[in-house]
């Protein structure tokens, strides 16, 4: 069955589904060989633990030229440049959570002035039906590569997210909007079936130039700061649904 706290497990397993394959970033465990390869394909990816949460033991590593890389921690605000990969994978055993690692592409879900966002969507099961909690935006601080709120991250309503921020049409935003729900349920649909017991879910979902959605990552255990941090409202609704989630 696998271990649903494994980031690798679940994105194996929803890519799978071929309506859901296309949604989710490419993903490797992280050897140095893998380092490599992954950034000959993309101008940056995320290290990340396999079973961590809120951000934490989150790095970046983007690629300017074959001889120039940069290092990012989720708390850091300037890089810290390397003119060898080796030298930077050599920092990274450093200070990295002594816990298996995953390389993921980077995906650029972000603000014309460069703030990081990503979107996430809060499903909970009632009465053996899954209901959408919540949907609720993220913002990151200016030069920070992580949304959520540990590391400084804002929660917005998503409508305004993606038509002043993003520059959005209102059709294109409810369109945009409904896409990702269709997504969520989905992806729940798929993994649900293989941990029954679990009764919510939170998926946190990227936008890319293009419009595209990208499935980061589905969490087992979605807190409800992010809807907190939004509006009393929205955190009541969410509490509400965690009491009657089954």
């Amino acid at each position: 069955m696998g271990n649903i706290k494994s980031k690798q497990n679940n994105a194996r397993l929803l890519r799978q589904d071929p309506q859901l394959r296309n949604h989710l970033p490419h993903m490797l465990p992280l050897t140095k060989t893998n380092l490599s390869s992954m950034l000959q394909k993309y101008h940056f990816v995320y290290l990340k633990p396999d079973n961590s949460c809120q951000g934490k033991g989150l790095f970046r590593v983007d690629r300017y030229s074959p001889h120039l890389f940069s290092l990012r921690s989720r708390d850091d605000v300037r890089p810290r440049h390397y003119h060898s990969l080796r030298r930077l994978y050599k920092n990274f055993l450093k200070h990295k959570m002594p816990r298996r690692y995953l390389i993921q592409r980077g995906i650029r879900s972000q603000t014309p002035s460069g703030q990081m966002v990503d979107i996430r969507v809060h499903l909970a099961r009632i009465h053996g039906k899954w209901v959408t909690a919540g949907i609720v935006g993220r913002v990151a601080p200016l030069h920070r590569i992580a949304t959520n709120a540990y590391s400084g991250g804002k929660s917005v309503h998503v409508y305004p997210l993606l038509t002043k921020k993003l520059g959005y049409n209102r059709k294109k935003a409810f369109h945009t909007m409904a896409q990702m729900i269709a997504l969520s349920r989905r992806a729940v649909s798929v993994i649900s079936p293989r941990y029954p017991r679990w009764a919510e879910y939170g998926l946190d979902i990227g936008i890319d130039a293009n419009g595209h959605l990208w499935i980061y990552e589905i969490n087992i255990k979605p807190g409800g700061l992010v809807f907190k941090n939004l509006s009393a409202k929205a955190y009541k609704r969410i509490l509400l649904l965690h009491r009657l989630a089954r």
